[in-house]
This record gives C-alpha cells, sequence and structure tokens, in this order.
C-alpha cells in the first residue's frame, strides 16, 4: 500500500469519526427536550433525529445491510438500554470506521496488511461491542442501586393513602434517572391494557434486577392473601439493603483477588505493546513467519483461557 493511499485511508476514517463524535457531542436540543418530555410517558425511546451527512449516509448505505441481516431490531434496543441517541445503521458505521483507522494504523506500523486487517477489524468490533456492553451494565447497576430508595418512597406514598399505580407516578414526576423512565415504561404499557405486575416484571427482565422480581412476587402474594403492602415492601428494601451491604463487603475481600488478575492479564499485553512500539524488529518473526504466527495464536488462546479462569476463581455470588 502506497503512502499516498495510507494517508487518505487515515483521513478519511478519522474525517467520519470526528462527524460521528461532533453530531453526538451537540445535538439539537430542541429536539432533545422534546424527546425527553415524550420518553417520560412513552412506552420505548424515541431516538433523537439527526440530519447530517453521516446520518444519512448511514440510513442509505447501512442500514439496507442491517435488514437483511435482521440485527437491526436487537442492536436499536441494545442502543437504547444503554441510553446512545444513535440509530444501528450510524453505530455500526461507527464501528467500521473505528475498526478502518485501527487496521490502517497498524498497515503503517506493520507492512502486513493482512494481520492489520484482521486484527483491526477484530479490535474494532470487540471494542464497540465492549463500550455498548459497559455502558449497559452501567445502567442496569445505577438501576439496582436506586431501587431500594424507590420502593421505600413508594411504601411511603402507600403509607399517605396513593395507590401503586400512583407511587410509581410520583417516582416518574421525581425524574431519578434510570429508574424514572424505567418506570415509566411500566406505567405506559399499564395505559395500554397490560397488567401492573406484568408490565413490572418486563422492567425486571430488561434490567435483569432480580430484587425487583422479587418486589413484583411479593406484590402478586398480597394482592392474592391481602395484607399491607406498604410493610410488605418496606420489608422487601431492608432485605435488599442487607443483601446489598454483604455484597459490598464480599466485593472488598475479593478485590485483591481482581487486582491480581488483572494484572498478569495485562501484564504480558503491555510487555508485548511496548517491545512492539521500541523494537519492531525483534518482534516482527511473531507476525511474519509461521511458527511465529502459530506462537501468537497458542499466546491469545492461552490468555483467554486464563482470563476466563480467573474470572470463575474471584467471581462470588451474592
Amino acid at each position: 500500500m502506497s503512502l499516498t493511499a495510507t494517508l487518505a485511508c487515515v483521513f478519511g476514517a478519522l474525517f467520519l469519526l470526528a462527524l460521528l463524535v461532533i453530531g453526538a457531542l451537540r445535538p439539537d436540543h430542541r429536539v432533545k427536550r422534546a424527546t425527553e418530555q415524550i420518553e417520560r410517558y412513552a412506552i420505548r425511546h424515541v431516538p433523537v433525529a439527526t440530519e447530517g451527512p453521516v446520518a444519512r449516509f448511514a440510513s442509505r448505505r447501512v442500514a439496507p445491510l442491517l435488514k437483511v441481516r435482521d440485527v437491526e431490531p436487537h442492536l436499536a434496543e441494545r442502543l437504547d438500554l444503554a441510553g446512545i441517541g444513535r440509530t444501528p445503521a450510524e453505530w455500526v458505521l461507527l464501528s467500521g470506521c473505528v475498526s478502518l483507522a485501527i487496521a490502517v494504523a497498524l498497515t503503517v506500523l506493520t507492512g502486513n496488511v493482512l494481520i492489520a486487517i484482521v486484527v483491526g477489524g477484530l479490535a474494532g468490533w470487540l471494542g464497540m461491542r465492549f463500550a455498548l456492553n459497559f455502558l449497559i451494565k452501567r445502567l442496569r447497576v445505577r438501576f439496582g442501586v436506586q431501587l431500594p430508595d424507590v420502593l421505600q418512597f413508594i411504601a411511603g406514598s402507600l403509607r399517605s393513602g396513593f395507590s401503586l399505580a400512583q407511587g410509581l407516578d410520583a417516582v416518574v414526576l421525581e425524574d431519578t434517572q434510570p429508574a424514572a423512565s424505567e418506570f415509566s415504561r411500566a406505567l405506559a404499557a399499564v395505559r395500554v391494557g397490560v397488567g401492573l405486575e406484568d408490565a413490572l416484571d418486563t422492567v425486571a427482565d430488561r434490567m435483569e434486577s432480580a430484587d425487583l422480581r422479587w418486589t413484583v412476587i411479593a406484590i402478586r402474594i398480597q394482592r392474592e392473601v391481602g395484607g399491607n403492602l406498604a410493610e410488605v415492601l418496606a420489608g422487601t428494601v431492608e432485605t435488599m439493603r442487607d443483601r446489598a451491604s454483604l455484597y459490598r463487603h464480599v466485593k472488598a475481600l475479593s478485590a485483591e483477588g481482581k487486582l491480581s488478575a488483572y494484572i498478569l492479564v495485562a501484564l504480558p499485553l503491555g510487555v508485548g505493546g511496548w517491545l512492539f512500539i521500541t523494537s519492531p524488529s525483534y518482534v516482527r518473526p511473531l507476525y511474519t513467519t509461521t511458527v511465529g504466527i502459530g506462537m501468537l495464536v497458542f499466546f491469545v488462546v492461552s490468555i483467554v483461557c486464563g482470563m476466563l479462569w480467573m474470572r470463575k476463581l474471584i467471581k462470588v455470588e451474592v
């Protein structure tokens, strides 16, 4: 690959990345405010409309490919869950630009186009996937942290004479995210005829919240046998907080093991990356010879197996 073509590819990838980042950081605030007002009582998130050239290119060129593979609905749901106001086509285009930039950079550094394309594509895809999973996990953790306070607030509303639906509506009006937006989905489903317990079960599945599932079970039992729902919720909140305290204690005790696992995984990767930058001729046989490529594959497999094994050792279920 000539130097001119390489620089052209780098400039094109960086230009598309810049356009997407600018579009993500500077949305139309009027549309965003209107979207937030509608979303408070909507069943699902309404993505912020974008009219930039990159968005139009993604909708015309990338969106048909996603429809052929039938991955657009699942990706749209995950983007909605992560709170990303981008369409699936834009996200895939961003992933392609990241992969292209990594591949071009590796081509310049190594001179091996085939290895650069494979590693760049894999790194870009995994990087965007991990970023999406991280955002989803962070939102679910925030929801789990807010849930005991939300249920305590609902219990107080019940003691004041409100119904359960009115207590949930008060939570939505408090606008504490992400709990407010998630419970607004349940209320929107109730307004179109879905049972309140079923709607809350849907939120629990969406947030992967075992605590909310137990709360729904307690509400169902109370509806069948009667009793004071406020006291049931108060007891559930106390159990949740005791369990959260135990979880934090276990997490603190296992922190040393997690740190050791991170260091053991990062050490060979860091040393290899440093040698790759400072002494490229020394590590060149790893990706230019058959024996070296075999050793590299064995290294990757060993690292992955070690990561999974150490993750199993340090993971403690509470």
